[in-house]
């Protein structure tokens, strides 16, 4: 017979899909969805890869230096993921996060 006393439990199994990328971000835009959730694109900043290179060509028929690029822009913003999140999940990343940042401040002061 089950021991009365014994509290009641609830274990989370994580599961790493096969496809799980390891993602580096430098920021995030986004804003409120219709019913009122939170939308997130997060991103990762590089410079543009230039759409095309003109080079001179010299008398041998070799490539010389660059004469003429075109590029998409001075920064690419190439967005990473889409997250959306109801409030409470919201609150529950931002808990999530102060502590983390908390933790790594006191490591800081201690290292």
């Amino acid at each position: 017979m089950a021991d009365k006393t014994e509290k009641k439990k609830l274990t989370f199994k994580y599961i790493h899909p096969d496809n799980l990328r390891d993602l580096y971000v430098t920021g995030a835009w986004g804003g409120l969805t219709a019913r009122k959730g939170v939308h997130m694109h997060f991103y990762s900043e590089r410079p543009p890869i230039p759409k095309s290179i003109t080079h001179e060509l010299k008398e041998d028929q070799t490539i010389g230096k660059p004469i003429k690029q075109e590029t998409g822009g001075d920064i690419v913003r190439l967005i990473q993921a889409s997250i959306v999140m109801d409030f409470n999940t919201a609150i529950a990343v931002r808990n999530w996060l102060t502590r983390m940042i908390e933790s790594t401040e006191k490591e800081k002061d201690h290292g």
